[in-house]
C-alpha cells in the first residue's frame, strides 16, 4: 500500500537499491501462540516445522521485501513500543547516506494474549476507553495493526514527480535503562533535545508534538513533564492519536508518523478524544481536547518511547 500509493512502478522499485526496515515488539506473536497451544495439546510429540520458519521477528522485514521483490537490507528492530522510529530512522540515515534508493519503513504488531495479559497484571489497562492526561485515566486500550512509509531522497522524489506528505528532517534516540517500566523524563527531555538537533530545528519551530500518550498515569506525567523541561511555557499542541487507535505497541510510532505527514499535508491537528477533565497537573498543555483542529502545521515532533527506557523520536517538515 504504500509503494502504491507513492505512485512508485513496482518494476522502477526493484531496480533501484530498495530495502525495508520494521519495528515490532514481539513479532509474530500469535504464531508464538499457536505453538503454546499446540505444545499444551500434544506435548513433546508436537510438530512446529511449519510455525518455526515463520515466528522469528526478523521475518516481518524479510516477508516486505519478498513481497515486493526487492534484494536491498531487511532490517527487524525489536525496540518494542519506540521500534518504528527507530525504524524510520534506520532508513533515513540509509537514503541520506547514499546507500539505499528507496526504503520502506514502519511497524508490525498483532493483538495477542501474552500483551493484553500483561498489561492487565501491571494494572495498566483500561477497561472502556483510553483517555490520555485525563485525571481519571486508567491506562492503555491495545490496539494492533500495521504502518509503512515510503522514503527515499528529494532529488528522486522530485525527478519522479511524486506526492511528497512531508520531509523527514532527523530524529533522536536514546536509552536510559533506567527502569524496566517506568519512563524518566529527563532521559525523554535529552532525546527531545537531540531529535531537535539533528533535525537542525529550534524548539520553537516545532508547531505540534504527536505525543506518545498512552494514557498510563505514569507515561503521560513524564512526558509531560519532559516536554516542559523542553518547551517551558512555549510548549506546542500536543495531542494523543492512542485515544483514537489504542496502543499497538511497535507500529504506534508509525502510525504518529503518518498522523504528522497527513497534519502537514492538510493543515490540521488531530485531537486527544475521550478528554472529560484534564488533570490538574497538566494545566496550560493544550492537548487539543475532543475535536481536531485546523492549523498552519510545517514541523511536527512525534513521540515513541518503550520499555526498558527505549526513546525514539522523529521530526518532519513541510517541503517547501
Amino acid at each position: 500500500l504504500a509503494v502504491d500509493d507513492a505512485g512508485l512502478d513496482r518494476a522502477e522499485l526493484r531496480r533501484g537499491r530498495a530495502g525495508s526496515v520494521f519495528g515490532t515488539t514481539g513479532g509474530e506473536t500469535r504464531l508464538h501462540e499457536d505453538a503454546y497451544e499446540r505444545w499444551l495439546a500434544e506435548g513433546p510429540a508436537a510438530d512446529f516445522s511449519d510455525l518455526v520458519p515463520k515466528i522469528p521477528a526478523y521475518r516481518l522485514a524479510v516477508a516486505a521485501n519478498r513481497e515486493l521483490g526487492i534484494d536491498g537490507e531487511a532490517v527487524t528492530l525489536a525496540t518494542a513500543c519506540s521500534a518504528s522510529n527507530y525504524a524510520i530512522g534506520y532508513a533515513y540515515d540509509m537514503i541520506a547516506g547514499g546507500d539505499s534508493d528507496y526504503m520502506i519503513a514502519g511497524g508490525s504488531e498483532a493483538m495477542c494474549a501474552f500483551a493484553v495479559a500483561g498489561f492487565y497484571r501491571l494494572g495498566a489497562l483500561a477497561k472502556d476507553v483510553c483517555t490520555p492526561f485525563d485525571a481519571n485515566r486508567k491506562g492503555i486500550l491495545i490496539g494492533e495493526g500495521s504502518s509503512a512509509l515510503l522514503l527515499e531522497s528529494l532529488d528522486s522524489a522530485l525527478a519522479r514527480g511524486a506526492r511528497i506528505y512531508a520531509e523527514v528532517l532527523g530524529y533522536g534516540l536514546n536509552c536510559d535503562a533506567n527502569h524496566m517500566v517506568s519512563p524518566l523524563a529527563t532521559s525523554i527531555a535529552e532525546c527531545t533535545r537531540r531529535a531537535h538537533e539533528n533535525a537542525g530545528v529550534k524548539k520553537d519551530e516545532i508547531d505540534y508534538v504527536c505525543a506518545h500518550g498512552t494514557g498510563t498515569p505514569s507515561n503521560d506525567s513524564a512526558e509531560v513533564a519532559a516536554m516542559r523541561e523542553v518547551f517551558g511555557d512555549q510548549l506546542p499542541p500536543m495531542s494523543s492519536i492512542k485515544s483514537m487507535l489504542g496502543h499497538s505497541m511497535g507500529a504506534a510510532s508509525g502510525f504518529g508518523a503518518i498522523a504528522c505527514c497527513l497534519a502537514i499535508r492538510d493543515g490540521f491537528i488531530p485531537p486527544t478524544i475521550n478528554l472529560n477533565t484534564l488533570d490538574p497537573n497538566f494545566e496550560g498543555i493544550d492537548v487539543v481536547p475532543n475535536v481536531s483542529r485546523d492549523a498552519d502545521v510545517r514541523i511536527v515532533q512525534n513521540n515513541g518511547f518503550a520499555f526498558g527506557g527505549n526513546n525514539a523520536i522523529t521530526i518532519f517538515g513541510r517541503y517547501e
